[in-house]
């Protein structure tokens, strides 16, 4: 079986999610650059459950308002057109996903955590450095790594395979795909990204975010991604954050070093907001 015909596979899946259709027009009015307010929060409130869960976000934690806000409009207003539908599908694709049941080898609510991790690691990182729009950079990284998803749940017998490998080697999951599978975790959520019209820099981010990618407009997007995501693995195993900046690509040890000059001491400034993305995307999980 080679990559194309896995992508084929998952076509012929009727099972695997999709994004609410509100995203889908969201994406048609961010195209005209005359849309306004008020055509927005009209279109979130057709959803009344997706309304309610912006109003939470909103004024949840993890965003910190000073002022409760109580309608979709000022939502919308406040977050911005473009934070508003990264809001959506981040609150979507973890709806859609979570109530998988238990996955074998597979454990769906560590899974998020570490996406949101990412996310939030993503997103401070693009603050920081003024490369890339943060809200993109939250969303980036909380969908890298969908494709494990997919991957357990509706092709659980080359997961098997992949997880055999894993073990068998004592190696990383990305090496076992390599060994196993001819389209690993970031080619297949890059092809699901793409079936949900998600932007051509998120598709990319999703694919490229364990390797050296192409050159692309989309580039400085992927490294953000990319360094995010060594970022939080390393602290998970080592909470002084020590990573070993002789592995990383050269483009990626400059970049890391232009930015962050004490990683350890800067992701324990944003480990609190993990947390609190934690506590309001993963409740009642």
């Amino acid at each position: 079986m080679d990559e194309q015909q896995i992508l084929k596979r998952l076509d012929r899946i009727r099972e695997i999610p999709t994004l609410t259709s509100i995203v889908f027009e969201l994406n048609k009015l961010l195209q005209d650059p005359d849309t306004s307010v008020a055509r927005i929060s009209q279109t979130i409130e057709k959803d009344q459950a997706i309304a309610l869960k912006i109003l939470k976000l909103v004024n949840s934690a993890f965003y910190g308002s000073k002022h409760r806000i109580s309608d979709v409009r000022n939502a919308v207003i406040m977050l911005g057109f473009n934070a508003v539908r990264n809001a959506i599908v981040s609150v979507s694709v973890i709806d859609a996903f979570s109530g998988l049941g238990r996955l074998k080898n597979f454990d769906i609510s560590d899974f998020w955590k570490h996406s949101l991790a990412v996310a939030v690691t993503s997103k401070n990182i693009a603050m920081k450095t003024r490369r890339n729009s943060p809200d993109n950079c939250f969303v980036g990284g909380l969908l890298h790594d969908v494709g494990k998803v997919i991957l357990a749940q509706y092709l659980p017998e080359l997961f098997a395979e992949v997880w055999k490998a894993l073990q068998s080697e004592g190696c990383s999951f990305l090496a076992a795909e390599q060994k196993v599978l001819p389209a690993p975790h970031p080619v297949l959520g890059a092809h699901l990204a793409s079936k949900w019209q998600l932007p051509p820099g998120l598709v990319d981010a999703i694919r490229w975010h364990h390797d050296h990618q192409p050159a692309s407009e989309n580039a400085d997007f992927i490294m953000i991604i990319h360094l995010a995501n060594i970022i939080v693995n390393s602290y998970d195993e080592n909470p002084e954050c020590v990573i070993d900046l002789g592995s990383l690509h050269p483009e990626a040890r400059k970049f890391l070093m232009n930015s962050l000059q004490n990683v350890g001491d800067w992701y324990a400034g944003i480990v609190e907001e993990i947390e609190a993305a934690h506590a309001f995307f993963l409740q009642n999980r």
